[in-house]
Protein backbone atom coordinates (compact mmCIF):
# COMPACT_ATOMS: atom_id res chain seq x y z
CA UNK A 1 0.00 0.00 0.00
CA UNK A 2 1.91 3.57 -0.86
CA UNK A 3 1.85 5.73 1.61
CA UNK A 4 -0.49 8.36 -0.55
CA UNK A 5 -3.13 5.89 -0.36
CA UNK A 6 -2.68 5.29 3.89
CA UNK A 7 -2.78 9.02 4.19
CA UNK A 8 -5.90 9.11 2.28
CA UNK A 9 -7.84 6.17 3.75
CA UNK A 10 -6.89 7.74 7.65
CA UNK A 11 -8.34 11.27 6.09
CA UNK A 12 -11.10 9.84 5.51
CA UNK A 13 -11.53 7.91 8.97
CA UNK A 14 -10.59 10.69 11.10
CA UNK A 15 -12.20 13.98 9.17
CA UNK A 16 -15.65 13.06 8.63
CA UNK A 17 -17.50 16.22 7.86
CA UNK A 18 -17.02 19.34 5.20
CA UNK A 19 -15.98 22.54 6.17
CA UNK A 20 -17.15 25.75 4.18
CA UNK A 21 -15.44 28.73 3.26
CA UNK A 22 -13.22 31.00 6.02
CA UNK A 23 -12.36 34.68 6.26
CA UNK A 24 -8.86 35.14 6.14
CA UNK A 25 -8.69 36.93 9.32
CA UNK A 26 -10.62 36.28 12.43
CA UNK A 27 -13.16 38.19 13.42
CA UNK A 28 -12.76 41.02 16.11
CA UNK A 29 -13.61 39.75 19.49
CA UNK A 30 -17.38 40.33 20.71
CA UNK A 31 -17.90 42.35 23.80
CA UNK A 32 -19.45 40.34 27.16
CA UNK A 33 -18.43 37.30 28.83
CA UNK A 34 -21.72 34.92 27.93
CA UNK A 35 -21.17 35.91 24.28
CA UNK A 36 -20.39 32.70 22.23
CA UNK A 37 -16.83 32.76 19.47
CA UNK A 38 -16.54 31.97 16.37
CA UNK A 39 -13.40 32.65 14.60
CA UNK A 40 -11.18 31.28 12.01
CA UNK A 41 -8.86 32.70 9.58
CA UNK A 42 -4.62 32.83 8.93
CA UNK A 43 -2.74 33.64 12.00
CA UNK A 44 1.37 34.61 11.98
CA UNK A 45 2.99 31.66 13.88
CA UNK A 46 6.23 30.65 13.50
CA UNK A 47 6.89 33.13 10.24
CA UNK A 48 4.19 32.03 8.10
CA UNK A 49 0.33 32.05 8.28
CA UNK A 50 -1.20 29.26 9.57
CA UNK A 51 -4.62 28.82 9.90
CA UNK A 52 -6.88 28.48 13.60
CA UNK A 53 -10.16 28.15 14.23
CA UNK A 54 -12.12 28.74 17.26
CA UNK A 55 -15.56 28.08 18.29
CA UNK A 56 -17.42 28.15 21.20
CA UNK A 57 -20.70 29.35 22.93
CA UNK A 58 -19.58 31.48 26.14
CA UNK A 59 -16.44 33.21 25.97
CA UNK A 60 -16.24 32.74 29.69
CA UNK A 61 -15.60 28.51 28.79
CA UNK A 62 -12.63 27.20 29.07
CA UNK A 63 -10.59 27.23 26.18
CA UNK A 64 -9.26 23.24 24.78
CA UNK A 65 -6.66 23.78 22.12
CA UNK A 66 -6.38 20.25 20.35
CA UNK A 67 -3.56 19.21 19.06
CA UNK A 68 -3.86 16.79 15.58
CA UNK A 69 -2.70 13.71 14.87
CA UNK A 70 -1.02 12.24 12.07
CA UNK A 71 1.22 14.74 11.65
CA UNK A 72 -0.73 16.29 9.18
CA UNK A 73 -4.28 14.87 9.15
CA UNK A 74 -6.78 18.13 10.07
CA UNK A 75 -9.13 17.78 12.88
CA UNK A 76 -11.09 20.87 10.93
CA UNK A 77 -13.12 19.04 9.04
CA UNK A 78 -14.94 17.09 11.80
CA UNK A 79 -16.01 20.24 13.15
CA UNK A 80 -19.66 19.23 12.85
CA UNK A 81 -19.25 16.48 14.66
CA UNK A 82 -17.96 18.34 17.85
CA UNK A 83 -20.60 21.19 18.40
CA UNK A 84 -21.74 19.51 21.75
CA UNK A 85 -18.31 20.19 22.72
CA UNK A 86 -18.60 24.08 22.26
CA UNK A 87 -21.45 24.34 25.16
CA UNK A 88 -18.54 23.01 27.84
CA UNK A 89 -15.77 24.93 26.05
CA UNK A 90 -14.41 26.93 23.53
CA UNK A 91 -12.83 24.32 20.73
CA UNK A 92 -9.67 24.97 18.97
CA UNK A 93 -8.48 23.43 15.79
CA UNK A 94 -5.08 24.62 14.47
CA UNK A 95 -4.17 23.64 11.50
CA UNK A 96 -0.24 22.99 12.33
CA UNK A 97 2.53 23.69 9.90
CA UNK A 98 2.48 21.03 6.64
CA UNK A 99 -1.58 20.23 7.55
CA UNK A 100 -4.50 21.49 6.14
CA UNK A 101 -5.18 25.19 5.15
CA UNK A 102 -1.56 25.83 6.39
CA UNK A 103 -0.47 23.63 3.81
CA UNK A 104 -3.02 24.99 1.22
CA UNK A 105 -1.33 28.33 1.86
CA UNK A 106 2.81 27.31 2.38
CA UNK A 107 2.93 24.45 0.47
CA UNK A 108 6.22 22.82 0.37
CA UNK A 109 8.21 25.78 1.18
CA UNK A 110 8.20 24.39 4.95
CA UNK A 111 10.19 21.55 4.34
CA UNK A 112 13.06 22.46 6.33
CA UNK A 113 11.41 23.65 9.21
CA UNK A 114 9.61 20.20 9.61
CA UNK A 115 10.96 19.52 12.82
CA UNK A 116 9.57 18.63 16.30
CA UNK A 117 11.48 21.53 18.10
CA UNK A 118 10.09 23.86 15.26
CA UNK A 119 6.50 22.95 16.00
CA UNK A 120 6.78 22.83 19.46
CA UNK A 121 7.47 26.47 19.28
CA UNK A 122 4.25 27.32 17.05
CA UNK A 123 2.18 25.45 19.40
CA UNK A 124 3.64 27.65 21.80
CA UNK A 125 3.22 30.57 20.17
CA UNK A 126 -0.67 29.43 19.26
CA UNK A 127 -1.22 29.17 22.91
CA UNK A 128 0.38 32.62 23.90
CA UNK A 129 -1.89 33.87 20.90
CA UNK A 130 -5.36 32.34 22.07
CA UNK A 131 -4.40 33.80 25.93
CA UNK A 132 -4.49 36.94 24.61
CA UNK A 133 -7.01 36.35 22.22
CA UNK A 134 -9.47 35.16 24.48
CA UNK A 135 -8.45 36.64 27.77
CA UNK A 136 -7.43 33.86 29.17
CA UNK A 137 -4.51 32.39 32.09
CA UNK A 138 -4.14 28.97 30.96
CA UNK A 139 -5.88 26.86 28.90
CA UNK A 140 -6.30 23.19 28.22
CA UNK A 141 -4.17 20.79 25.93
CA UNK A 142 -5.05 18.15 24.33
CA UNK A 143 -2.83 16.15 22.23
CA UNK A 144 -4.11 12.91 20.23
CA UNK A 145 -1.83 10.45 18.16
CA UNK A 146 1.13 12.44 17.06
CA UNK A 147 -0.41 15.71 18.71
CA UNK A 148 0.44 13.47 22.18
CA UNK A 149 3.97 13.51 20.90
CA UNK A 150 3.54 17.07 20.56
CA UNK A 151 1.53 18.07 23.75
CA UNK A 152 3.93 16.60 25.68
CA UNK A 153 6.85 18.89 24.16
CA UNK A 154 5.02 21.98 24.72
CA UNK A 155 3.91 21.39 28.36
CA UNK A 156 7.11 20.38 29.23
CA UNK A 157 8.65 23.66 27.89
CA UNK A 158 5.90 26.07 28.92
CA UNK A 159 3.66 24.24 31.73
CA UNK A 160 3.20 28.17 32.87
CA UNK A 161 0.52 28.07 29.71
CA UNK A 162 -2.05 24.95 30.59
CA UNK A 163 -4.58 24.47 32.96
CA UNK A 164 -3.89 20.74 32.43
CA UNK A 165 -2.75 18.12 29.91
CA UNK A 166 -4.92 16.17 28.29
CA UNK A 167 -3.29 13.16 25.84
CA UNK A 168 -5.08 10.22 24.08
CA UNK A 169 -4.05 7.52 21.83
CA UNK A 170 -0.91 8.60 23.77
CA UNK A 171 2.57 7.70 22.01
CA UNK A 172 5.36 7.15 24.38
CA UNK A 173 8.00 5.67 21.63
CA UNK A 174 6.53 4.65 18.65
CA UNK A 175 9.12 2.44 17.71
CA UNK A 176 8.16 0.63 21.17
CA UNK A 177 4.32 1.12 20.26
CA UNK A 178 4.29 -0.55 16.89
CA UNK A 179 6.97 -3.86 18.57
CA UNK A 180 3.58 -3.96 21.21
CA UNK A 181 1.21 -3.27 19.18
CA UNK A 182 1.91 -5.76 16.16
CA UNK A 183 1.08 -9.10 17.75
CA UNK A 184 -2.45 -7.55 19.17
CA UNK A 185 -3.22 -6.03 15.57
CA UNK A 186 -2.87 -9.54 13.88
CA UNK A 187 -4.87 -11.10 16.85
CA UNK A 188 -7.83 -8.96 15.93
CA UNK A 189 -7.60 -9.56 12.29
CA UNK A 190 -7.78 -13.23 12.77
CA UNK A 191 -10.37 -12.39 15.86
CA UNK A 192 -12.52 -10.24 13.11
CA UNK A 193 -12.20 -12.89 9.92
CA UNK A 194 -10.58 -10.25 8.50
CA UNK A 195 -8.72 -12.10 6.06
CA UNK A 196 -7.10 -9.72 3.92
CA UNK A 197 -5.64 -7.70 7.13
CA UNK A 198 -4.41 -10.77 8.46
CA UNK A 199 -2.32 -11.67 5.38
CA UNK A 200 -1.12 -7.93 4.75
CA UNK A 201 0.31 -7.50 8.26
CA UNK A 202 1.47 -11.07 8.02
CA UNK A 203 3.48 -10.20 5.02
CA UNK A 204 5.14 -7.46 6.42
CA UNK A 205 5.96 -8.74 9.34
CA UNK A 206 6.82 -7.22 12.86
CA UNK A 207 8.67 -4.03 13.36
CA UNK A 208 10.98 -1.97 12.95
CA UNK A 209 9.51 -0.39 10.68
CA UNK A 210 11.71 2.35 9.17
CA UNK A 211 10.37 4.68 6.34
CA UNK A 212 8.92 1.92 4.02
CA UNK A 213 5.73 0.82 2.45
CA UNK A 214 5.49 -1.72 5.09
CA UNK A 215 4.85 0.72 8.19
CA UNK A 216 1.52 2.14 6.24
CA UNK A 217 0.28 -1.59 6.15
CA UNK A 218 0.57 -1.17 10.24
CA UNK A 219 -0.62 2.31 10.57
CA UNK A 220 -3.88 1.84 7.90
CA UNK A 221 -5.07 -1.51 9.63
CA UNK A 222 -4.65 -0.37 12.76
CA UNK A 223 -7.02 2.70 11.88
CA UNK A 224 -9.56 0.44 9.44
CA UNK A 225 -9.90 -2.42 12.40
CA UNK A 226 -10.32 0.26 15.23
CA UNK A 227 -13.68 -0.48 16.71
CA UNK A 228 -16.76 1.40 16.23
CA UNK A 229 -19.42 1.44 18.71
CA UNK A 230 -22.59 0.70 17.86
CA UNK A 231 -24.55 3.44 20.23
CA UNK A 232 -21.72 5.70 20.26
CA UNK A 233 -22.67 9.57 18.88
CA UNK A 234 -20.87 9.32 16.13
CA UNK A 235 -20.87 11.81 12.73
CA UNK A 236 -21.45 11.08 9.32
CA UNK A 237 -19.08 10.08 6.86
CA UNK A 238 -18.44 12.41 4.07
CA UNK A 239 -20.55 12.65 1.09
CA UNK A 240 -17.78 13.26 -1.07
CA UNK A 241 -13.53 13.40 -0.94
CA UNK A 242 -11.92 15.24 1.37
CA UNK A 243 -10.22 18.41 -0.62
CA UNK A 244 -7.07 17.99 -1.97
CA UNK A 245 -4.58 20.10 -0.46
CA UNK A 246 -5.72 17.90 2.99
CA UNK A 247 -4.18 14.35 1.52
CA UNK A 248 -1.26 16.47 -0.14
CA UNK A 249 -0.37 18.06 2.87
CA UNK A 250 -0.85 14.64 5.06
CA UNK A 251 1.67 12.75 3.14
CA UNK A 252 4.51 15.81 2.71
CA UNK A 253 4.10 15.89 6.58
CA UNK A 254 4.70 12.06 7.37
CA UNK A 255 7.08 12.04 4.78
CA UNK A 256 9.51 14.36 6.21
CA UNK A 257 8.51 13.26 10.24
CA UNK A 258 8.30 9.80 10.16
CA UNK A 259 11.86 9.26 11.43
CA UNK A 260 12.53 11.30 13.89
CA UNK A 261 8.80 10.82 15.33
CA UNK A 262 9.77 7.06 15.67
CA UNK A 263 12.97 7.70 17.70
CA UNK A 264 11.51 10.54 19.92
CA UNK A 265 11.34 9.05 23.54
CA UNK A 266 9.24 11.31 25.51
CA UNK A 267 10.81 9.68 28.65
CA UNK A 268 13.86 11.57 28.00
CA UNK A 269 12.10 15.16 28.45
CA UNK A 270 11.89 13.95 32.19
CA UNK A 271 9.02 12.34 34.24
CA UNK A 272 7.97 15.29 36.81
CA UNK A 273 5.20 17.33 35.06
CA UNK A 274 4.69 21.11 36.65
CA UNK A 275 0.42 21.00 35.68
CA UNK A 276 -2.63 18.19 36.23
CA UNK A 277 -1.69 15.54 33.22
CA UNK A 278 -5.19 13.04 32.35
CA UNK A 279 -4.85 10.77 29.96
CA UNK A 280 -8.08 9.48 27.90
CA UNK A 281 -7.15 5.88 25.94
CA UNK A 282 -9.48 3.73 24.25
CA UNK A 283 -9.20 -0.21 25.82
CA UNK A 284 -8.66 -1.34 21.81
CA UNK A 285 -6.09 0.90 20.86
CA UNK A 286 -3.88 -1.36 18.86
CA UNK A 287 -1.38 1.36 17.32
CA UNK A 288 -0.69 3.53 20.96
CA UNK A 289 -1.07 0.39 23.21
CA UNK A 290 -2.79 1.59 26.52
CA UNK A 291 -1.16 -0.70 28.47
CA UNK A 292 2.34 1.52 27.39
CA UNK A 293 0.90 4.86 27.77
CA UNK A 294 -0.27 3.30 31.26
CA UNK A 295 3.20 2.43 32.38
CA UNK A 296 4.26 5.65 30.94
CA UNK A 297 1.46 7.32 33.08
CA UNK A 298 2.34 5.30 36.48
CA UNK A 299 6.45 6.42 36.22
CA UNK A 300 4.89 10.38 35.93
CA UNK A 301 4.96 12.85 38.62
CA UNK A 302 2.10 15.95 38.56
CA UNK A 303 0.42 17.99 40.82
CA UNK A 304 -2.72 15.72 39.53
CA UNK A 305 -2.93 12.56 37.38
CA UNK A 306 -5.88 10.49 35.77
CA UNK A 307 -5.87 7.86 33.56
CA UNK A 308 -9.38 7.00 31.66
CA UNK A 309 -10.33 3.85 29.84
CA UNK A 310 -13.06 4.33 27.59
CA UNK A 311 -14.23 0.77 26.91
CA UNK A 312 -15.13 -0.80 23.10
CA UNK A 313 -13.34 1.64 21.68
CA UNK A 314 -9.28 2.23 19.98
CA UNK A 315 -7.23 4.33 19.12
CA UNK A 316 -9.69 6.82 17.41
CA UNK A 317 -11.54 6.91 20.69
CA UNK A 318 -12.11 10.84 20.22
CA UNK A 319 -13.50 10.49 16.95
CA UNK A 320 -15.68 6.95 17.15
CA UNK A 321 -17.18 7.93 20.11
CA UNK A 322 -16.92 11.77 20.81
CA UNK A 323 -19.78 12.01 23.30
CA UNK A 324 -17.76 9.46 25.76
CA UNK A 325 -15.00 11.60 25.25
CA UNK A 326 -16.88 14.70 26.31
CA UNK A 327 -17.80 12.95 29.44
CA UNK A 328 -14.23 12.55 30.61
CA UNK A 329 -12.99 15.88 29.25
CA UNK A 330 -15.49 17.67 30.50
CA UNK A 331 -15.33 15.44 34.45
CA UNK A 332 -11.65 15.27 35.01
CA UNK A 333 -10.13 18.52 32.61
CA UNK A 334 -13.02 21.30 32.88
CA UNK A 335 -12.97 21.77 36.72
CA UNK A 336 -8.63 22.71 36.22
CA UNK A 337 -9.29 24.54 33.49
CA UNK A 338 -10.13 28.95 34.69
CA UNK A 339 -13.27 30.58 32.80
CA UNK A 340 -11.23 33.73 32.71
Amino acid sequence: MSRRLATILLITICAPGVVGAAAETPSPKDSGSTAPVTEQGYVPIGGIDQWIQIRGQHRDNPVVLWLSGGPGFSTIPSTPAYSGWEAAFTVVMWDQRGEGKTFERSGRSVAASMTIAQMTQDGIEVAEYLRRRLGKDKIVLLGHSWGSILGIHMVKQRPDLFAAYVGTGQVVQLAENARAAYPLLVERAHATGNVEAEQQLRAAGPPPYDDSPRKWVWVSWANRLDPRPTTASRSRANSGPPPAYLAEGADFSQGLMWESILRDDLRALGLQFELPVIFIQGAEDRLTVTALAKQYFDSLSAPSKQFVVLPSVGHLAIFTDPGAFLNALTRYARPLAPTK
